[in-house]
């Protein structure tokens, strides 16, 4: 009697005719392909139901719909008074305002760069030669940005570079500019927060860098308008 000849078929596939074992393999591939179907399925609910939930949840879409949705109330500086998010025409004064520079208020709506307002509304990430009035700047802070103001009619490259130093990565959503009519030389300042000193603080402006940025009623992370 000739030799029996090894199999590593498993037990209950033995016997099976070719027939049969091609059907089971379909059974098995229809079982894999619908299991796929019911995970695909479950993620795809669950992802949709995360995105209904963060619209209904303050701080949850990217715009915010709330004043409040991201505002950092504590940090290193006080919170200061609201003054609303009031949209004027251009040309129309937005103050009186509580700081200098202003931290909110009446500002500019979106606007496109023009005679009347060189840098439109609000103004583009980066570094400026000349002043940005308050009704630009409030805008770029309702959007989360940080803005670096100095005052030194003399000329000071020295505190522009070391304040450059502190703005990270390409600079968005940060503005550095010189602003002529303030008491000291520097301020840095987010949505109702303003910190203002003489000399440079690396320490206290990334401080307040770390607490204020992208924490504003419309923020818009990486914002590059």
């Amino acid at each position: 009697m000739p030799d029996r000849i090894a199999t590593t078929r498993p037990e209950n596939r033995r016997g099976m005719s070719r027939g049969e074992r091609r059907s089971e393999r379909r059974n098995r591939s229809d079982a894999r392909k619908k299991r796929k179907r019911y995970i695909y399925v479950a993620i795809a609910s669950s992802v949709a139901l995360l995105f209904i939930v963060s619209l209904l949840v303050p701080g949850g879409s990217g715009r915010q719909t709330s004043d409040n949705a991201r505002l950092n109330t504590g940090g290193p500086v006080e919170i200061l008074k609201d003054l609303g998010r009031e949209h004027i025409d251009i040309g129309d004064g937005g103050g009186p305002y509580l700081t200098t520079p202003a931290t909110s208020g009446n500002h500019y709506g979106v606007t496109a760069p023009s005679d009347n307002l060189p840098f439109g509304s609000p103004a583009r990430w980066g570094q400026y030669q000349v002043p940005l009035g308050d009704e630009v700047q409030i805008h770029n802070l309702e959007h989360g940005g940080i803005i670096l103001n100095y005052n030194c009619p003399e000329g000071c490259l020295e505190l522009v570079e070391q304040l450059q130093s502190v703005i990270p990565g390409q600079g968005a959503q940060f503005i550095l500019a010189p602003y002529p009519d303030m008491a000291t030389r520097i301020a840095i300042t987010s949505w109702r927060h303003i910190d203002q000193m003489d000399e440079f603080d690396a320490d206290r402006l990334n401080a307040f860098i770390d607490a204020y940025l992208d924490r504003a009623p419309e923020s818009i992370p990486g914002n590059l308008f």
